[in-house]
Order: structure tokens, then sequence, then C-alpha cells
């Protein structure tokens, strides 16, 4: 599942900035990923390509264009709380595949790319700034301090540390991300989703996500983009996590239990293997490409306080029928600009 991709042009920004880039009166730019079936950006599309609105209303789109960046900013997020080891005699595979989706993206991103890594969880967690290298990052990775259970304690604060790490990431840039690791259990700040959800929109910063579900099992192990087919009560941190993940305009994958061969029975472990880390790798080596390869599209904003709420949009092909075997991502929320201040 390790794909090949054209490299293709990169294009100038408009006047227009990102929210959060100083932003103008006049059209807003927003980040979209559009992925064939196969997990490969698809060049080619125009403005004409795409159908938007905003609360029901047509909105413009006035330009798309691709932009491959090799360069964009990311922070990987590595959840340490306490049911990160999972339970059982096969706990520590769970761990060990959590490890794993954060080494496979160090691995896969551009050299280029300006990556971060935090562990998190209600206790201060580790930090591994860009500037320290990779290096350092795959050698804690991959040595035998991080495997010990003793590494994994506390509850995981998901929302509260992608908040900080949002706030940390100012001044926001074009492509700027956001990577989480977790199983999406024992989040206290639950509360502070719609407050996360605002900060991420504000500042056009991307969510990805790789969740280890073990609430939940799936008939075929792995899902993109949060599609999930199984049964059991929902895990409701894994829930609120997708929820982000979509309405910033990124992409998400959630790994069951059991669910690293396809047509075997499912268990209550994870089970760490050569097939489950082929699954991690191409999972992991498709959330990089979204990452680095986006168009940027610019659309009228219908009411320029408020910007585009509940803004959806569509790929259609030349006869404005819709198109759907493909994955399109997009923010669905785009801040308007600020009311001028009056007799200053």
């Amino acid at each position: 599942m390790i794909r090949a991709f054209l490299t293709l042009l990169g294009v100038l920004f408009a006047a227009w900035g990102l929210p959060g880039y100083g932003q103008s009166c006049g059209p807003q730019a927003l980040v979209v990923n559009i992925l064939s079936a196969r997990g490969l950006p698809i060049p080619g599309l125009s403005a004409s390509s795409f159908r938007a609105s905003s609360h029901g209303k047509a909105a413009n789109v006035l330009s798309a264009s691709l932009r491959n960046d090799p360069s964009t900013r990311t922070y990987v997020l590595l959840d340490t709380g306490s049911t990160m080891g999972g339970l059982g005699a096969q706990g520590i595979d769970k761990w060990k595949i959590a490890r794993a989706a954060a080494s496979e993206f160090l691995a896969t991103a551009p050299p280029q790319a300006e990556i971060s890594l935090e562990t998190f969880s209600d206790i201060v967690g580790r930090r591994f700034p860009s500037s320290g290298g990779r290096e350092v990052m795959a050698e804690w990775l991959n040595g035998a301090e991080s495997l010990r259970a003793s590494e994994l304690k506390g509850k995981s604060a998901i929302h509260r540390t992608i908040l900080e790490t949002a706030e940390a990431m100012e001044p926001a840039r074009p492509g700027d991300s956001i990577f989480v690791v977790t199983d999406g259990r024992n989040d206290n700040n639950l509360s502070m989703t719609a407050r996360v959800a605002d900060e991420l929109a504000s500042h056009g910063i991307r969510l990805f996500s790789f969740v280890l579900d073990d609430s939940r099992r799936a008939d075929n192990g792995i899902t993109a983009g949060g599609m999930i087919e199984s049964s059991g009560p929902p895990n409701p941190g894994a829930k609120e996590l997708f929820d982000l993940v979509k309405d910033s305009g990124g992409v998400g994958y959630t790994l069951y239990p059991g669910g690293n061969r396809v047509g075997q029975s499912f268990g209550v472990s994870y089970e760490y293997d050569e097939r489950t880390h082929q699954n991690v790798r191409a999972s992991v080596t498709e959330i990089e490409i979204a990452i680095s390869n986006f168009y940027i599209l610019t659309v009228g904003l219908l009411d320029h306080t408020r910007g585009l709420q509940d803004f959806q949009l569509q790929l259609v092909d030349a006869r404005g029928k819709q198109k759907k075997d493909m994955i399109l991502t997009f923010p669905t929320r785009i801040p308007g600009c600020p009311v001028p201040a009056f007799g200053r």
C-alpha cells in the first residue's frame, strides 16, 4: 500500500491569507485534501471542480491550486496514558503499535519537514523539539526505556494537549498539522472540544489521528476517515477526537483489536506482527501524503463577520454531478473577519 506519487508544482498564495495569517475582509483561503481511493493526490482540479455551501447557501469557490510542500510543520502527539498499555498478556503489543505509528511518521515525512514529538498524559510528558533532530526521537521510540510500563501512567488529557499544541504553533503557517496517536480513553476534558475546535479553525491547523480503539471491533481491521463498521459500546473519547479531525479537514485512521488479518475471528487484544506493521506503515504514509499535498481554495464569504459556518464542499464533474470515489476533507468552519473598532 506504500504508493509513489508525482511531485507537483507548488503554487503561490493569493493575497488572501489563511485564517490567522493577517486575514483581510476579502475571500478567505482554506486547506483542502482530495485523495483518490488509493490515497494519492488528485491533480488538475480547478475552481469549477468544486461546489461549496454555508448553511445551505451557495458559496463561490474563486480559485483552487494544488500545493506540494515537503517543508510542512507537524507536531506528533503520542499518548502515554495508563490505558495505552492495554490489557492481558498481549497488552504491551498495543503500546508497540502506537510507538510504531510515531516511528513510521518520522521515517515517512520528507527530510525538509519540521517535525516535533511530544508524549502526553495528565502527567508531564517528554518533549522532543524539531531543533533536536529526528534521530533523538527515533532512539527514544525504539529504545528499551520507552517500552517500560512505567512510561504509561495517568489519564490522557487529549483535548488539553491538542489545545496547548495549537497555541504553541502561533504564528500559524500554511499546511500546519497535528498528528495524534492515542486510544481516545480517559480524557477528563471532553467539555473542551468546542474550544479546541475553535483554536484549530482560527489558525487553519489540520488534525490527523491514528486511534487504537479497543472498545469496538471491525470487519476489516483498519478503517480510514472514522468510517466504523463494528459492534459494541462506543468509545466517547474516540468519537470526540474523530469529530475534531473531521471538522479541521484532517484524516483519521482507526485500528481495532484482532483486526490485523482479514477473515479471522477477533480477539480482545492487539497483536503486533508484520501484517499489523504493514497496516500501520500504509496508514501513516497516507496521512503524510495528505499533510504535504493539499489544495488551497479561496472562497467568497457570505457574511464577513460570521465567516462560513457548517461549510460543505463537494467535488463535481463537468456536468455538475457529485463525485464520490475519493476522500475529500475540508474544514467545516472558516472564521470571519474581525469587526473594526471605531472611535479610537
